[in-house]
């Protein structure tokens, strides 16, 4: 699932008549690249939330057929209802079996392979962190492999999850969550990684893949 529902408003004024996840780096939107990642990786069925002006990416995507996979949207209308709630709505749709979550606005090299190939074993979610940037405080801390609340890393907004995590709480935000559940587990990536926040980190971003 692509978390793409979000209004954007510290990228105003970019996002005022187009949201956030239709932002280009390089020659793709930000959707875009998340489409392809996960196509490349074998996912066949990608479900996309979206709300704020989601009109824009649901044309923009279609079906999915020119990526040669399936799209399916779960549109949430003009507001945005909440990262775990916008998963809660459609989470029937994944049936018994774990599913990747990424946010939309994120840019990153990471390739979601060995997360498609991870098992949770007894954990409800597995989280990919990553060393806090300049603009993260950081949102866990990691020991061996298992997570805890702390400041040491930040949280990608990639991860691994289990329909019962979700079914489990009634909280809005999937941070939320991911803060009050005790049996998670994540890893560390190294790689290339920006939230896309601001103008600033979107600039930043576009210089980036320029050199």
């Amino acid at each position: 699932m692509i978390l793409a529902s979000g209004r954007g408003e510290r990228m105003m004024p970019l996002t005022r008549d187009l949201p956030k996840p239709m932002l280009k780096i390089g020659n793709v939107t930000l959707i875009e690249d998340k489409i392809i990642k996960l196509a490349e990786i074998g996912v066949n069925h990608i479900m996309i939330n979206v709300a704020y002006l989601g009109e824009y990416i649901k044309d923009h995507v279609g079906d999915g057929s020119k990526f040669g996979i399936k799209i399916s949207i779960s549109d949430e209308g003009e507001e945005p209802i909440g990262t775990a709630s916008g998963i809660r709505k459609i989470v029937d749709f994944f049936g018994d079996d774990n599913f990747i979550v990424v946010n939309a606005d994120i840019w990153t090299n990471y390739t979601f392979i060995d997360l498609k190939k991870h098992s949770l074993g007894n954990s409800l979610a597995h989280l990919i962190l990553t060393p806090n940037p300049s603009y993260s405080e950081g949102d866990f801390n990691l020991t061996e492999d298992n997570i805890s609340l702390g400041t040491n890393y930040t949280f990608t907004g990639i991860s691994l999850i289990s329909p019962e995590l979700i079914k489990k709480y009634n909280d809005s935000d999937l941070g939320e969550i991911f803060r009050k559940e005790k049996n998670l587990t994540g890893e560390i990536y190294k790689g290339m990684w920006s939230d896309i926040g601001t103008p600033d980190r979107l600039k930043n971003a576009r210089e980036l893949i320029s050199l």
